[in-house]
């Protein structure tokens, strides 16, 4: 099953970037996406599941932290997670016989200068990360194959981040879990921030970063793209 999560920075469709864009999805013919910082349309035709609209920032309707998107329709679809977790950042489904998390991780400023202007600095990021931690025990638990994916806000493994705010992360993520996307650079050598986690079930091949600059010079966005081929352990690689 082919996955990409990518962050879209807010583009349009009717801008060069989101045409663009748009390509390169066509071009890449995922099975799955993660969609994070979108705009609804944005999406393309298919099955869509969102996380709640209110993220405690002002805004027209159409922008979601989180969308997943798929060929095939969604299961056991839940955009709560857990209690703690800042609302309107997640969203899970079951398609194709994998469970998918689509998260979007506060950043380190969310909510401390702007937007409600109640939380000191990483506040509302370890607060995700407790209630994240608790999601993958429980999903852990009940040995679905599952995948986990979107914007981590965060360079696995650690570069800049307080280390109490990275082993917040990395103590949420059990051990029998693989971060397929851990140590992966951009084209600047920098540490992605935007990850895929899938469970012992799972493995990941030719995993690959979609660039934040099309061949044109035109900036798609802040973030780059993760492009993966998912399949069980036991079956036949993907291509």
């Amino acid at each position: 099953m082919k996955c990409l999560t990518w962050n879209l920075e807010w583009k349009l469709p009717v801008s060069d970037a989101g045409r663009l864009i748009q390509e390169e999805i066509t071009r890449h013919d995922p099975d799955v996406i993660c969609f994070t910082e979108v705009v609804r349309n944005m999406v393309p035709a298919g099955y869509s599941i969102e996380a709640d609209s209110d993220y405690g920032y002002k805004h027209n309707g159409g922008r979601r932290k989180v969308i997943l998107w798929s060929k095939n329709p969604w299961t056991e679809i839940d955009i709560i997670g857990d209690d703690e977790m800042p609302r309107g950042r997640f969203v899970s489904g079951l398609t194709g016989g994998i469970r998918f998390v689509g998260i979007c991780i506060p950043w380190s400023a969310a909510h401390v200068k702007d937007g409600r202007k109640d939380r000191k600095t990483w506040q509302d990021h370890v607060s995700y990360c407790r209630g994240l931690g608790r999601i993958f025990g429980r999903y852990d638990s009940d040995k679905v194959p599952t995948c986990i994916l979107g914007d981590f806000n965060q360079r696995i493994p650690r570069v800049h981040q307080p280390i109490d705010v990275a082993k917040a992360l990395t103590s949420a993520i059990p051990p029998e879990f693989t971060i397929l996307t851990e140590g992966m650079q951009d084209s600047d050598g920098k540490n992605i921030i935007d990850h895929i986690v899938v469970s012992r079930e799972l493995a990941g091949s030719m995993t690959q970063i979609i660039p934040r600059y099309a061949s044109d010079g035109t900036e798609l966005s802040d973030h780059v793209g993760v492009f993966t081929c998912l399949k069980n352990r036991k079956s036949e690689p993907c291509y």
